[in-house]
């Protein structure tokens, strides 16, 4: 026989005992889990220290917040007579792996290329891969989600609105072929975008320069609106007919160095970082070389330890070092002296103002 109280509804204040107590319980819960998506979410995106720039934990006074700067028509204020290799420019390294951030032996870049060319930045380093007949943007072996289409759009589409511009692309085939279903080449691939993609042939037919190597390294001028190729890549005929100045050929003075054993190795890599941007400054405006100078380093180091050093700061970033140097070198250098091409992983705002402060004598 049951109990009476067994029929007895429960008091008002006994039925909401339970989800009282258990309240406090999920409100900790949610704190916890929102806290842990904040950190996520700060991890993964620039932020800002004092004077420091910081990203995934590292910081840096001159990379990761290039959004930051807005240099979308500097070279339009320049004369058409003045050639490209006296100007002082920066540039990206592996400009297309903004897209592979859970990467960090790969990823070298943060903002997309909009982005990249509205801060300034006018050198591009572009590798491509055939795979299934299309040209995909690799680095290494790692597919960055991107191919030589959507590169080509976005710097078609900069160059439209901004018609004084130009911009130096190194197209480099990154790797052997892959994929089931090749049947052209490199090459072949390369033509069919430039020439007949409904895309991007419009494009191309309006933007890409054509290099005649008989003749001298192009100004301004001839430049504007342009796409300026370094080849990076063997073609049939490039010997008489290249796409664009070979890599590594003579008309360019190259500072690569990007092998790095460990941490501590980085300073190898600063004295060849040095002596290049010396080089760059001392040599005279002929018109006979282009100098590139890479900032960036891998291998036995991440790419974001070269640019900002590591987390502990027991050695200082390539980016800082190279901020540093072009903000006290300047003081003290010839007036027409520039940089040359300066290559960046993870490029901050201070970092590209002060490559292009070396070009503020040729505006005026």
């Amino acid at each position: 026989m049951p109990k009476f109280t067994d029929s007895l509804p429960k008091p008002p204040w006994r039925q909401g005992s339970f989800r009282l107590r258990r309240m406090p319980i999920l409100l900790a819960i949610s704190s916890i889990f929102a806290m842990a998506l904040f950190y996520v979410l700060i991890s993964m995106s620039p932020c800002m220290v004092g004077s420091q720039r910081c990203y995934k934990g590292y910081t840096s006074a001159y990379s990761f917040d290039a959004y930051h700067a807005h240099h979308p028509r500097w070279m339009t204020a320049i004369p058409d007579d003045v050639n490209l290799t006296s100007l002082s420019i920066p540039g990206t390294h592996d400009t297309m792996t903004y897209g592979m951030p859970e990467n960090e032996h790969l990823q070298c870049q943060i903002w997309n290329l909009t982005t990249q060319l509205n801060a300034g930045l006018r050198y591009f380093d572009i590798r491509a891969r055939l795979q299934d007949d299309e040209l995909k943007i690799y680095h290494s072996s790692g597919f960055t989600g991107f191919s030589y289409t959507d590169v080509l759009v976005a710097m078609f589409g900069f160059l439209d609105e901004n018609p004084g511009e130009t911009i130096i692309m190194r197209l480099k085939e990154e790797g052997v072929p892959i994929g089931d279903h090749n049947t052209i080449s490199f090459e072949d691939a390369l033509i069919k975008h430039h020439e007949s993609s409904p895309v991007t042939s419009p494009g191309a037919s309006k933007h890409l320069y054509h290099y005649n190597q008989t003749e001298p390294l192009p100004n301004l001028g001839a430049l504007r609106s342009r796409i300026f190729l370094l080849q990076n890549f063997v073609s049939k005929d490039q010997e008489k007919s290249p796409y664009g100045l070979i890599w590594e050929g003579p008309q360019m003075a190259l500072e690569d160095l990007w092998i790095i054993p460990d941490i501590h190795h980085l300073v190898d890599k600063w004295n060849a970082i040095r002596s290049a941007l010396e080089a760059a400054t001392r040599a005279p405006l002929n018109n006979t070389l282009l100098y590139l100078a890479h900032i960036s380093a891998s291998v036995g180091v991440l790419p974001i330890e070269a640019a900002a050093g590591p987390k502990n700061k027991a050695v200082v970033g390539m980016n800082d070092l190279t901020g540093q140097w072009l903000r006290d070198f300047s003081a003290h250098r010839d007036v027409s002296a520039r940089t040359g091409v300066v290559i960046i992983d993870f490029p901050g705002r201070k970092l590209i103002d002060a490559v292009l402060r070396w070009n503020e004598h040729l505006t005026k």
